[in-house]
């Protein structure tokens, strides 16, 4: 039986061929960034984390929905930024018969127009943090359409995701200084944490480059970065932005903070 002789592939089957082969490339690369890799850091049974290059205070607290206080009182630490690499963290209280409770917002006094103080109880709806520099007023960090919501209670959507341009701005939605600027939480890509004072932090997640870096004071409506991607697509000219308030360490439904549009 005679052989059939061996014929290449025409050019445009070639071309098909070696698209398919960085597709693939691609597709092995990509970074996700999926829901369900979101806080994916995780504890071991001790209930306690290593620190690891890149990390602070305040990314390890967010990965863990806890407040930054919570985490530097349990483990003694009096300089947020005084962690080492490998140095081991406690995420629960030391058991001693009683926990302290970090001080919170306590109640508020405003002065009606008649000039008369009237106290206000602790608030229990959402409302604008009260300090001795006024009311937090938070402004929208991207102008894009919100493509989804958060959810309370749920580990999947502790924010909203808002739709853009890729290299669209990011703006602080706040005034604040930036405690974290790296992408070493699962599921956050480039990730900004700006701290406005002990109780609230604002977190923006999925940039494509950061502005500005840990340390810098930011104003709020300031340029921190350009949207990138989320869940890794790599083709994809969409971007997206993730944004986060948390209170006390726990994310809330930043819709109920920002303007209404």
């Amino acid at each position: 039986m005679r052989r059939q002789p061996f014929v290449l592939p025409s050019m445009p089957l070639l071309r098909l061929i070696a698209l398919m082969l960085v597709l693939i490339s691609l597709g092995g690369c990509a970074r996700s960034t999926n829901f369900n890799q979101w806080d994916a850091r995780t504890s071991d049974a001790a209930g306690t984390t290593s620190v690891r290059p890149g990390d602070t205070l305040y990314s390890i607290a967010v990965a863990h929905d806890l407040d930054w206080r919570d985490v530097a009182r349990w483990n003694g630490i009096a300089d947020p930024r005084s962690l080492r690499i490998g140095q081991t963290l406690r995420l629960t209280a030391p058991a001693t018969g009683h926990r302290p409770v970090t001080r919170r917002a306590g109640p508020v006094s405003i002065v009606s127009s008649r000039g008369a103080a009237v106290h206000l109880p602790h608030a229990t709806a959402p409302s604008p943090a009260v300090t001795g520099n006024g009311a937090l007023h938070w402004q929208w960090p991207a102008q894009g359409k919100v493509e989804s919501r958060f959810i309370d209670g749920s580990n999947l959507q502790k924010g909203l995701i808002i739709a853009g341009a890729l290299g669209d701005p990011v703006h602080a939605s706040t005034s604040g200084e930036v405690v974290y600027a790296g992408n070493g939480l699962p599921g956050y890509g480039n990730l900004l944490i700006i701290k406005y004072d002990g109780t609230w932090l604002s977190a923006y997640g999925y940039n494509q480059k950061l502005l500005v870096k840990e340390g810098d004071q930011v104003k709020a409506g300031q340029r921190v970065a350009l949207m990138g991607r989320r869940d890794g697509r790599a083709l994809d000219k969409t971007g997206s932005l993730l944004f986060q308030i948390r209170r006390d360490g726990k994310p809330v439904d930043p819709l109920l903070y920002l303007p209404k549009r």
